[in-house]
């Protein structure tokens, strides 16, 4: 009984000491101060439930009545082809049918949501990617210096002193249009901020003694940059990614819209259902343009209040 009572006792101990443990105690503490922040909790809410709805349909298709995204004939319940003027919203005929039909009498609700896996997965693929891409380069040039850091900021400027749609558009020219080199030109033009946010991190912590430290123990400058300077870099770094993605959704979404989608026409993205439904607009039909426009906004703005809630909670300065 003694013996069991001790082994209890030093278990509760280790849990007490690991709950008290100061990483622990910080990540509590910081999420406290996000939830409290009602508004960008709030915003972190609807990005889940976009994330949610994307996993969804990613996993489980039928939901939605879709077997082939890439074909408009799979959202019509007949599976028959009919080009007639969109209709209106109605409760008569399901949940379908909510937000009206678009071109074919496509069901413009499911194909919004269907959207979601394509305007999500290509969004987070390219802010990862020009995160990756600027955490390293950005790390290299703040860490090593001289002309280095002279050539890779000159190559960041001349890409920031450039409108990123404008670019954007200049990549999808040269590569051909697709979804797929939309999201490629998207990644190129993507990393320059990651690059100038992680160099002027990299200034300050190359300098701290820890890294004085390693050096003296003979750890090698790589070693230095991806053992201990870019774990550093990382919490800045992710609270620009919840500021990106609703900017990358955005412009995700333009460049569809203007019609740079060539060998997926039908494809349901939003960008691409507005450019479908503007063509009704003089008609006075409007629900096409609207809602597909309406579930993007929403996006950008509970993406940028999140990203400023985290940012809030992440500074120390801030947090003061």
């Amino acid at each position: 009984m003694g013996e069991r009572n001790v082994s209890k006792t030093r278990r509760t101990v280790v849990r007490e000491e690991v709950r008290r443990h100061p990483v622990v105690e910080d990540f509590k503490s910081t999420m406290k101060l996000f939830v409290h922040n009602h508004l960008a909790f709030g915003g972190f809410l609807i990005v889940m439930a976009y994330f949610a709805i994307a996993i969804l349909d990613a996993a489980y298709p039928q939901w939605l009545g879709i077997k082939n995204i890439s074909s408009m004939l799979n959202f019509l319940p007949s599976g028959q082809y009919s080009l007639v003027l969109p209709t209106p919203p109605t409760n008569l005929h399901g949940w379908w049918y909510w937000f009206g039909t678009t071109a074919a009498q496509i069901p413009l609700l499911p194909s919004i949501l269907a959207a979601f896996k394509i305007d999500m997965s290509y969004s987070v693929l390219i802010v990862l990617v020009g995160m990756a891409v600027g955490i390293v380069l950005g790390t290299i040039s703040g860490y090593f210096g001289g002309l280095t850091d002279e050539l890779l900021m000159r190559v960041t400027d001349i890409f920031l002193s450039l409108p990123s749609i404008v670019l954007a558009i200049a990549v999808v020219f040269v590569l051909g249009e697709s979804l797929q080199n939309v999201v490629i030109a998207l990644m190129i033009i993507w990393w320059p901020i990651y690059a100038r946010l992680t160099r002027g991190v990299t200034l300050s912590v190359k300098n701290m003694k820890y890294i004085e430290a390693a050096v003296a123990s003979g750890s090698s400058k790589f070693r230095n940059i991806f053992v201990h300077v870019i774990p550093n870099v990382l919490s800045p770094a992710f609270v620009q990614v919840s500021l990106d993605l609703g900017s990358v959704m955005l412009i995700f979404a333009g460049l569809d819209f203007i019609g740079f989608n060539k060998g997926s026409p039908y494809a349901p993205e939003l960008g691409n259902l507005i450019n479908i439904g503007q063509q009704y607009l003089l008609s006075g039909i409007w629900w096409p343009v609207l809602f597909p426009g309406m579930f993007i906004l929403i996006f950008t703005v509970a993406a940028n209040i999140m990203g400023d809630g985290m940012r809030d909670v992440l500074d120390p300065k801030l947090r003061r």
